[in-house]
């Protein structure tokens, strides 16, 4: 049985077919009994979790003999045999099950579906905590999140490839030039933010490489007990390490937008975040920050504008203004 619905629907349809083959169904059974879970393949429940146009994340529930057990399924549209043998090195460099900051454990991979079948972390979302929790649970996720990208950033693998900043050019002038074409204020404030990052790009070898996340944000971060586990790791790379702070700051900004209708409402959870990351996270990691965090306002902008339904032109305009005053 599968449950999906909205946005989802389509998207899940078309991947959800690779968990009803046979080769899927041959490989939970053979995961079931390596781990002692069930004998006979039981009754399987499906959840969508996720949905992108190049993957989907799905809840795939087992009713064994000791009740319901669950693991996290995802299917991409291409080979990412990549993204369990990353996941793999991670945990083997102190990254597992025992420790204090953790990913997922990958559990198998099926090549000929391209799925991957990961651990269910259970614990808090961060991105709850942040938009319901009282001043000190906030500072508190803020900090444990900080604490483990620094040990991500010092003490994860480097695995795939190196995000040079000016690869980065290209999206940005699109951001901005999609913006522009709305015309009138927006059109202008795009304009000079672009100026702005064109001057500020880093330049080649400006930054100390390190095992970059892709997509650290705090509905990627969860709480449970003494851990710290951060998912979704299937966009890892190398990269300044700026990158990845910047995008956990403006996400986290952006939940005090869409709540409470203000960037500034988590500014002090972010300088708890930062604080927490410089304890213990490489030299000189925030060089580039500024940069990073403008860019990112850009691309949140142009969401807001082309990618939003009804489209906020208002939060449009409060991107690009933290944007600007980013630099």
């Amino acid at each position: 049985m599968m449950e999906a619905e909205g946005e989802f629907a389509g998207a899940a349809l078309r991947f959800s077919v690779a968990l009803a083959q046979r080769d899927f169904h041959a490989e939970l059974h053979r995961l079931f009994r390596s781990r002692g879970w069930a004998q006979t393949l039981p009754a399987m429940r499906l959840r969508v979790l996720k949905a992108h146009k190049d993957r989907c994340t799905f809840e795939v529930s087992l009713d064994t003999e000791n009740g319901w057990q669950s693991l996290i399924g995802k299917v991409h549209e291409g080979d990412r045999s990549d993204v369990f043998a990353a996941m793999q090195s991670i945990v083997d460099a102190g990254f597992g099950p025992t420790a204090e900051f953790a990913i997922p454990r990958p559990l198998t991979y099926v090549p000929s579906l391209h799925v991957l079948l990961e651990e269910r972390i259970q614990g808090t979302q961060v991105k709850e905590i942040f938009l319901d929790g009282a001043l000190d649970e906030r500072l508190a996720a803020a900090r444990r999140c900080g604490a483990w990208l620094a040990r991500y950033h010092l003490g994860a693998p480097q695995q795939g490839r190196l995000a040079e900043p000016s690869e980065f050019l290209g999206e940005i002038r699109y951001w901005a030039q999609q913006i522009r074409s709305s015309g009138g204020p927006l059109g202008i404030k795009a304009a000079l933010l672009l100026r702005k990052l064109e001057a500020a790009m880093p330049e080649p070898r400006s930054f100390e490489p390190c095992a970059g996340h892709g997509s650290y944000i705090p509905e990627h971060v969860l709480l449970s007990g003494r851990r710290t586990v951060a998912i979704d790791l299937d966009e890892y790379d190398i990269a300044d390490p700026a990158r990845d702070l910047a995008w956990f700051i403006v996400s986290l900004q952006r939940l005090g937008l869409k709540k409470r209708g203000s960037l500034r409402v988590h500014d002090r959870s972010v300088d708890a975040f930062l604080e927490a990351y410089g304890a213990s996270g490489p030299r000189d990691a925030t060089r580039h920050l500024p940069f990073y965090k403008a860019a990112e306002c850009l691309h949140r902008a142009l969401r807001d504008l082309h990618k939003r339904i009804p489209p906020i032109p208002e939060w449009t305009e409060i991107m690009l203004d933290e944007g600007l005053s980013a630099l």
